[in-house]
């Protein structure tokens, strides 16, 4: 009975991390900013990969300087702990409404390639 329910748990996390990289390759990979509150880019992230068991996050900080940051999985679990239950409660809403607002921007692009053509 327990190796039937593992079974199950595993299975609905395979479906649930193919449902994400389908997503996920349906959406373009331009680079990310995070801005300031008026309105200036802080840091435009450029790509993300794992490199022997670190995060390596590649960018430019301010518009100007390239930088390669490191994150260690212990500083990624420290900084899990910076956010609330609220927040990590939030991130699936907040990711899926990331998702949809790419996929409507990356449509209506579509759409206007077509009609200009």
């Amino acid at each position: 009975m327990l190796l039937l329910i593992w079974l199950i748990i595993g299975c609905i996390c395979v479906l649930l991390i193919a449902i994400v990289l389908m997503v996920r390759l349906s959406t373009s990979s331009t680079p990310v900013r995070l801005v300031s509150r008026e309105g200036l880019t802080m840091i435009e992230i450029t790509s993300v990969g794992v490199v022997e068991g670190q995060l390596i996050v590649k960018g430019r900080l301010m518009g100007a300087m390239p930088a390669t940051i490191l994150i260690r999985p212990e500083e990624a679990w420290q900084g899990l702990g910076l956010m609330g239950a609220r927040v990590i409660l939030a991130m699936p809403g907040f990711l899926l409404a990331g998702w949809w607002l790419c996929l409507r921007r990356n449509l209506r692009a579509s759409n206007k390639v077509q009609t200009n053509s």
